[in-house]
């Protein structure tokens, strides 16, 4: 299992948009009572001010539900690395056979850029993930290849460092100086607090 929930960030915009979406209708709300006020129309206004009042009850709940999405993702963050973690300490099933997942690189790497302070050349991630889930790389991942000899699975560290980017995990680079920049969104999937 993937230690988050698929598509979860457009579920996070949904719900900002939302919010966003309601104030505005807040504003609009406020600024028709206020008009009707003006004029002296106080029955009108104390409708929109009713309306008003029903709006505020509204984006009381949409904020409640907001953080029991938050909530959710955080539990499916949590179920995802307790079971990355239980099966990284035991050897693949189809070791030997297949090439480990671009995807599965990229939590461990989160955590090795992480714990060297937040920047770290690709090399040095490399190095720290063959001490962290060495172990549970398949034959095929460290298989040699093209002309360089490198092992496959360096390849797809650098194809989890573009992943990492796409996730806004890291940060993206204009020029490509090989650095690893880690956001705060990704020290929360490396599991570090911001």
């Amino acid at each position: 299992m993937r230690p988050f929930i698929p598509r979860s960030e457009a579920v996070d915009s949904t719900f900002r948009l939302l919010g966003r979406r309601i104030d505005g209708v807040r504003k609009g709300v406020n600024a028709a009572a206020a008009k009707e006020m003006k004029v002296g129309k106080y029955e009108d206004a104390q409708g929109w001010m009713e309306i008003g009042r029903s709006v505020g009850d509204f984006a009381g709940r949409v904020e409640a539900f907001t953080k029991e999405w938050k909530r959710l993702v955080k539990a499916a963050r949590i179920l995802g690395r307790e079971r990355a973690n239980a099966e990284a300490d035991k050897p693949p099933a189809h070791a030997g056979k297949k090439r480990t997942p671009t995807w599965r690189f990229c939590e461990p790497a989160l955590r090795a850029l992480a714990g060297r302070g937040g920047t770290a050349a690709l090399n040095e991630i490399v190095a720290d993930l063959e001490k962290s889930i060495g172990a549970s790389l398949t034959e095929f991942d460290r298989a040699a290849t093209g002309s360089t000899g490198a092992q496959r699975w360096h390849m797809e560290v650098q194809r989890s460092y573009r992943e990492c980017q796409r996730q806004g995990w890291i940060e993206k680079q204009k020029r490509r100086d090989g650095l690893w920049k880690i956001t705060p969104k990704g020290r929360a999937i490396g599991g570090e607090k911001t």
